[in-house]
């Protein structure tokens, strides 16, 4: 992946120069900051797919060159990682890198069809899940749901947003007993109270306006720019494409019209609630 993006930057200023553009004229002819050819061309910063197709045209490059860019340049958009090759330091090592994610975003907007978000669960419902997802046998479940946990902290910070959109299925999950269930959804009414917090649910039979094709994380930085992260069984994907980033912002905002929000929201997780209840008083009596 760093070579694909350091040939890519050396194919990017060959054409330049052999087109007899200047940083400042390239910038000019694509309406762009001069500072941004020199960051792309220097690695400072990864061109998306349309940066590149506009740089190719305007200085020239073959129908064959270009192509050949545009493919260098999707690929490295995608960055991904292999949970049982590149997680050296375990999986609670990635929770941990995960924060370091969260420490420098100032807004995360959280999908989730599949289980509780993270940020929200409580230990035991972290333990449980993490011990069901270990596909690979890697063993530090205590350890990774132990760095889990310690990450909710900056759900307590001052100037961040966190947005969480569950579904009602992944709410109805029970990968712990319905007591230890009950208790995860008085985490998540608790943490919904919190300033920087909102929590929206998607009600199970309520018409979709998109396909709920899998859950993804959004994560905004301070100067803006944003990555999406996509888990599957086998790895994590990091998409910096900002065509890509903007479909998932769509898509968010589309499933989000679909749920229930605020006062909604809190019923619908305290209706819930009381059933865990009624199912564990029901399995004393059995």
């Amino acid at each position: 992946m760093a070579d694909d993006r350091a040939a890519l930057a050396s194919r990017l200023r060959e054409l330049r120069e052999d087109a007899g553009l200047s940083t400042t004229r390239l910038a000019a002819d694509l309406s762009w900051s001069q500072s941004k050819v020199s960051k792309i061309e220097n690695r400072r910063t990864k061109p998306s797919v349309a940066d590149v197709q506009a740089w190719a045209t305007t200085t020239g490059a073959s129908d064959e060159v270009t192509a050949e860019l545009v493919d260098v340049a999707e690929s490295i958009q995608v960055a991904s990682i292999i949970w049982d090759r590149t997680l050296s330091g375990g999986r609670a090592a990635h929770q941990r890198n995960i924060a370091r994610l969260l420490a420098d975003a100032t807004r995360m907007q959280v999908f989730q069809h599949a289980v509780v978000p993270g940020l929200l669960q409580t230990a035991e419902y972290a333990r449980s899940v993490l011990a069901l997802a270990d596909v690979f046998g890697v063993g530090d479940t205590a350890r990774a749901a132990a760095a889990r946990i310690e990450r909710q902290s900056a759900l307590y910070e001052k100037g961040r947003q966190f947005d969480f959109l569950i579904s009602e299925a992944a709410l109805r999950f029970r990968p712990v007993s319905y007591d230890a269930l009950a208790a995860q959804y008085d985490k998540i009414l608790s943490v919904s109270t919190l300033p920087g917090v909102n929590v929206a649910v998607m009600p199970t039979g309520a018409p979709p306006s998109t396909v709920h094709a899998h859950s993804f994380v959004i994560y905004t930085l301070p100067d803006g720019t944003q990555f999406t992260t996509v888990e599957t069984y086998t790895r994590e994907l990091t998409l910096t494409d900002p065509e890509e980033i903007s479909v998932y912002s769509r898509v968010y905002e589309s499933l989000l019209a679909d749920s229930a929000a605020d006062q909604q929201a809190r019923e619908l997780l305290i209706g819930l609630r009381s059933e865990a209840m009624n199912a564990a008083r029901r399995d004393m009596d059995l």
